[in-house]
């Protein structure tokens, strides 16, 4: 135990110190109003009280989850009975712990390069433990926070597997696939990133390669096999409601640039570009993968994963919402691929520079602590400018204040005896947040089964916020045009409208 503390002190003290200023991160962020909540993490942390409580994959309307794979549920639910508390009272903890494993895992990673430098792997640190784009993932209640560290894990693993080739380290290795499969769906990248690195490990011979492959694909997906079959006996559906995209790919790509943008100094509002330097990384960590492949004493590495994974994972999430609809490409859908896209960007400068005349050197030292310090300011623009907003009323969602002190909500606490008939509402994980009211969701516009259903209602009521709105529901005026409007209480924060035939 001492060499391992003295080994961590003498060659990752580093990353201590980054991890230190992660933690306080998370602590000042979460201090004021808890850790933030958004509609998944209502789904989340219900999901997880109900699987203590009654042993049932159910959310907070008594309703089978199914909308969200079951592994975060399950994660949060395993710690809450460890802490014997309520998963959004030990988010803070959690994700902190999550937080300095990430900070970690990367030290380790960028210290297994072929070329490696102290001065490179403080950069890149500080750079995380100051990450807008990580600093919003672990500030919120998500399944992102366990995801992106189950994907680091995977990549150390892999370096394991492939020095001993075993049944042991592959079952590890595909264990770790399986519950990032179950956690979030795009880990099904992880899963094709694992089977493309045992398809083409050059060190197994064909029969042990196909024997090994199979059982790592099969343990893969198992957790996910059993979660889709649970849904399918409970809810009649596989994965919820999945409605056709309305973006296409270079509606996509451009999202991604503008995210890029937020990533990197100088690029603000300037997506295309943005674009471009994300296709490029993408070309270079395509070339990266193909050299090794071909190259196979340099193919047990680091490198090897992080560029395969980033893009398996880029080429999935490009394609996946050129398909199915959700939320527009977001830092929060791209932060798996944040820390790989840092590094396959950046790895490759040690060896570079290794090649230069000492001019030529002192040059591109000089450029590199130019873009250093422009990105540190950029990232402290961005965290600053946040922290206005956060430091007064809270992270942004339903712990925020303007959330937590709302009129409407007061209101329904305070007179629940009216609400004893059906009840929907355009933000019903909030409402269920704030009073304990369970609603359904408003119908989606393409969806006649659910709009039906509504109708059918003799009486109901609805429970409008106006943050919540959603243009992928119905609306208010829709339901007015099918049912008549007895009584409406309007509220500085929305209304609640009373219906009946």
């Amino acid at each position: 135990m001492k060499k391992k503390a003295a080994y961590l002190l003498t060659q990752h003290y580093d990353a201590l110190i980054a991890s230190a200023a992660a933690v306080l991160t998370i602590y000042y962020l979460t201090r004021f109003s808890g850790i933030g909540l958004s509609p998944d993490s209502i789904a989340y942390s219900s999901a997880a009280i109900n699987l203590l409580a009654k042993g049932a994959l159910v959310d907070f309307n008594n309703l089978p989850l199914v909308d969200f794979p079951a592994g975060y549920p399950f994660f949060l639910a395993f710690f809450s009975s460890i802490f014997h508390s309520n998963p959004i009272t030990i988010a803070p903890i959690l994700n902190s712990i999550l937080y300095v494993g990430v900070i970690l895992m990367s030290s380790v990673l960028m210290q297994g390069f072929e070329n490696n430098a102290r001065w490179y792997r403080v950069a890149v640190l500080s750079i995380l433990a100051t990450s807008p784009c990580l600093w919003e993932v672990y500030e919120m209640l998500w399944s992102e926070t366990w995801f992106v560290f189950l994907v680091l894990l995977f990549m150390l693993v892999w370096r394991w597997y492939g020095k001993r080739h075993d049944i042991i380290s592959l079952m590890v290795f595909a264990l770790i696939a399986a519950l990032a499969f179950v956690t979030r769906f795009a880990g099904i990248t992880i899963v094709a990133t694992g089977a493309v690195l045992i398809l083409f490990d050059g060190a197994l011979n064909m029969v042990k390669k196909i024997k090994q492959l199979l059982l790592f694909v099969l343990m893969g997906v198992s957790l996910v096999v059993w979660n889709l079959l649970h849904n399918h006996y409970a809810a009649g559906s596989l994965a919820g409601v999945r409605e056709k995209a309305l973006r296409s790919i270079a509606d996509n790509l451009l999202d991604i640039g503008t995210v890029i943008g937020s990533w990197l100094p100088f690029l603000n509002n300037r997506p295309l570009i943005g674009a471009i330097i994300f296709l490029l990384i993408l070309l270079l960590a395509t070339v990266i993968v193909v050299y090794r492949l071909l190259q196979q004493q340099f193919y047990h590495s680091n490198e090897t994963v992080l560029a395969l994974f980033f893009v398996v994972y880029a080429v999935f999430i490009i394609a996946v919402s050129s398909i199915s609809r959700f939320e527009t490409l977001s830092s929060r859908l791209l932060s798996p691929i944040y820390i790989p896209f840092i590094l396959v960007g950046s790895f490759w400068i040690l060896r570079f520079i290794k090649q230069k005349t000492n001019l030529q050197k002192t040059g591109i030292i000089v450029l590199l602590i130019c873009v250093y310090t422009a990105t540190l300011f950029h990232q402290y623009q961005q965290n600053a400018e946040n922290w206005e907003g956060i430091a007064d009323a809270g992270i942004p969602g339903y712990s925020e204040l303007q959330w937590k002190d709302s009129p409407m909500a007061k209101y329904i606490n305070e007179h629940k005896s009216l609400f004893n008939q059906p009840i929907y509402s355009d933000a019903n994980d909030g409402l269920f947040y704030l009073t304990g009211l369970q609603a359904l969701p408003l119908p989606h516009k393409e969806v006649a089964k659910e709009k039906t259903k509504l109708l059918q209602a003799p009486q109901l009521i609805v429970v409008w916020f106006n943050d919540g709105e959603n243009p992928d529901l119905i609306d208010i005026l829709f339901i007015q045009a099918q049912k008549r409007l007895i009584n409406t209480l309007h509220f500085n924060d929305g209304a609640i409208y009373f219906f009946s035939n």
